[in-house]
């Protein structure tokens, strides 16, 4: 009995020690994991900060570069309308300086053509006969009707016409080369 109690008894003590053993190992694989799961608990926080840190960046980003994109539409639409506004005075300046156009404001302003002009040279010689601008004969003026008998309750009035405006001509110019001589500085 005292071999087989014996051998239980060290069945059981082997079995404790090998319980021991298991428990310790097992024990240290517990411990172990914890361990290693505490150790990668900032490296997932880290990653995670990270990436919600670069989501953010691009949507910021991605905000700004949408704000801008409608500043620079707003400046084309400016910019269009400048560009059509200055094609438009230029069209105008075109307009007014046209040789027709400057003709007809100058006889507006009681402006007549010109003689043939005379030219000086650098030595005082005239060049050319010069001829006074004659001014074109004034239009007779528009002919003025008066009703021949007023309406009943009515008076006959006249309207006033305009004054007869004249041009004075340029004084003549002399056609012979002058007496005297100006003598030209550097000669």
């Amino acid at each position: 009995m005292s071999g087989g109690a014996g051998r239980d008894g060290r069945r059981s003590a082997r079995g404790t020690v090998r319980d021991a053993v298991r428990g310790s190992a097992l024990g240290a694989r517990l411990g172990a994991g914890r361990s290693a799961t505490a150790a990668r608990t900032p490296f997932v926080v880290l990653i995670v900060t990270l990436l919600a840190g670069g989501l953010i960046s691009l949507l910021l980003l991605n905000a700004a570069v949408n704000q801008d994109s409608f500043k620079l539409d707003k400046l084309q639409d400016q910019t269009t309308h400048y560009t059509d506004q200055q094609q438009q005075l230029q069209q105008e300046v075109d307009g007014y300086s046209a040789p027709d156009s400057l003709e007809r404001r100058a006889r507006e302003l009681g402006m007549v053509p010109g003689g043939n002009p005379a030219f000086l040279d650098s030595d005082g010689k005239v060049q050319g006969s010069p001829s006074p601008a004659t001014a074109p004969p004034a239009p007779p003026p528009a002919p003025t009707t008066a009703p021949a008998t007023p309406l009943v309750g009515t008076t006959a009035t006249t309207t006033p016409t305009a004054p007869v405006t004249t041009v004075p001509t340029a004084p003549t110019l002399p056609t012979s080369t002058p007496s005297t001589s100006i003598p030209t500085p550097g000669r």
